[in-house]
């Protein structure tokens, strides 16, 4: 399975005029990246499920949140078992990072989001 590559900022990726496309590892690493701080649940076109609802109060609950960015790693397509799983928060800032079984290779994710 492909996917269009992503720059850090979220836009599309080009050359030449074309999309850049994305497969195996790199595809996994950039669907984690979007499912936990990429879009809200039901504004994604294709699967309303996706996403990670950041706003709405969630912030002050923060196991269930974490209970829902750990969800969202794990509907990622390819991720077959989340290892090492850990969820560190402060008043602004959420930090993700573990380790996810793709194809029987091993990827190591850290995300960081802020609400600045």
């Amino acid at each position: 399975m492909k996917d269009i590559k992503l720059t850090q900022e979220n836009r599309l990726e080009f050359k030449n005029g074309d999309f850049i496309l994305v497969d195996g590892i790199d595809r996994v690493k950039q669907q984690i990246t979007v499912a936990v701080k990429g879009i809200l649940p039901g504004t994604w076109l294709l699967d309303p499920k996706v996403g990670v609802e950041w706003f709405s109060g969630l912030a002050v609950y923060t196991s269930i949140l974490k209970a829902q960015v750990k969800n969202a790693i794990r509907g990622v397509f390819g991720v077959s078992l989340l290892k090492n799983y850990v969820f560190e928060t402060d008043t602004e800032n959420y930090k993700v990072s573990g380790t996810v079984a793709v194809d029987n290779e091993n990827l190591n994710f850290n995300e960081d989001i802020s609400w600045k």
